[in-house]
């Protein structure tokens, strides 16, 4: 029986009966929506320290936007499916786009750091929230079979876009103008793309309410499966590998590797290019090989790639070391994603909400117990919690993975 058939009353005939077979203009438009977010975030993180220097503030006082935007996603997760319940997955998501493109005007023009932050959580809201929608909205498109693979390439265009982003702020930095030139492009990248896209359905546009049961229609808070909370794990332990290795690699790299403060925030670009790389394959992969052993195969990559780069003192290895672990790491969090969704019983938004969550701890969690603990002891040996990591991934992974008709998949 086909989604048509299995629909409430009040759906619309838009929603298709089958997944396409290739990628069609809305799934373009949704690889776009990615690219967008990504060069906000990738812009993001090099200009915190820049407006702190701005403002005149220390470290911890420039460090609290990022918690500004960590609090944004985890407003994202305690809402749930609620945003698309009221309005729709399409007015939601170009909703989210708006309050992403607001937040960057506030963060961008705002004079004090109580403006500034704000921003950021502005930021965090929409930017969340963007994540999740177009996430669900591209495996809700191609189906169980194709849509982890095509996660997977969104966001690869996305880290691809991403390696962008920071030679635009620091070009504009350079050039005289400030850095705000590069990270004020974000609100015209929104607009240009509503309006050549505005047209374009987003998949799952209308009231995903048609097809929830009445009793659950007011909350979000029905359980979801047990399997899906071992996939939320997965999402965190995915989220943390990430932004330990993208926060205090460079930190190993001057320690280690004898590298200035320049040369090792440049060597970070090695981990963008892997995770660029690593998601552009993964969407392949993940069409001819079941999704956890792709995982696995990920996992144990990205373990050879951080042991290169934490044994290495020689700076073209440790360049090496990254760019491995970055492949590796690449396709771990759309994956997770892709399995939560899986694991939800069709309740893609909520699922997808929930991450957020998952999302928000494990960013602002693992790279603040890394600095604890290089504080405490020293960066290399803190650095020994990203394979603690990378383990408890896998038995996370295999239950997700399990149903009662058998083992994982």
């Amino acid at each position: 029986m086909n989604r048509a058939e299995t629909a409430a009353p009040g759906m619309s005939a838009d929603v298709p009966t089958t997944a396409p077979a290739g990628r069609d203009r809305a799934t373009w438009l949704l690889y776009l929506q990615m690219a967008v977010f990504a060069y906000f975030l990738y812009c993001f993180g090099p200009s915190v320290p820049l407006l702190g220097d701005d403002q005149h503030v220390g470290k911890a006082v420039a460090g609290l936007h990022s918690t500004g935007y960590a609090v944004g996603g985890l407003v994202v997760g305690l809402l749930g499916s609620r945003p698309v319940l009221w309005w729709g997955r399409g007015p939601a998501l170009w909703g989210s786009f708006a309050t992403l493109a607001a937040g960057v005007l506030v963060y961008g023009l705002g004079p004090w750091p109580a403006v500034t932050v704000t921003g950021a959580m502005l930021c965090g809201l929409g930017g969340f929230a963007v994540v999740n929608l177009v996430a669900a909205a591209v495996v809700d498109h191609h189906g169980p079979d194709a849509g982890p693979g095509r996660l997977s390439e969104a966001h690869g265009i996305g880290a691809a876009v991403g390696m962008v982003a920071p030679l635009a702020i620091g070009g504009a930095q350079a050039s005289g103008l400030g850095w705000r030139y590069g990270m004020l492009a974000t609100p015209l990248l929104i607009a240009t793309l509503y309006a050549l896209f505005r047209s374009t359905r987003i998949p799952g546009h209308d009231r995903v309410a048609a097809t929830v049961p009445t009793e659950h229609r007011t909350t979000s808070d029905h359980p979801l499966p047990r399997r899906y909370w071992w996939a939320w794990t997965v999402v965190v332990t995915a989220v943390a590998v990430e932004f330990s290795l993208s926060l205090w690699a460079s930190d190993l790299l001057r320690d280690r590797a004898g590298l200035s403060e320049g040369a090792a925030a440049t060597a970070m670009t090695a981990v963008v290019a892997g995770l660029c790389a690593g998601r552009l394959a993964g969407g392949t992969l993940t069409l001819r090989f079941p999704l956890t052993g792709v995982y696995l195969t990920a996992l144990a990559v990205n373990f050879a790639g951080f042991a290169v780069l934490w044994l290495s003192t020689v700076p073209w290895l440790s360049f090496a070391g990254l760019f491995v672990a970055g492949c590796g790491m690449s396709v771990q969090f759309p994956l997770a994603v892709a399995r939560s969704i899986e694991c939800a019983d069709g309740r893609s938004d909520l699922a997808t909400s929930r991450s957020a969550l998952a999302t928000a701890l494990a960013a602002g969690g693992a790279p603040f117990l890394l600095g604890l603990l290089a504080d405490l002891l020293d960066t290399r040996t803190a650095f020994l919690i990203v394979p603690v990591f990378l383990a408890a991934a896998v038995p996370a992974l295999l239950l997700s993975g399990r149903t009662a008709a058998g083992p994982a998949r």
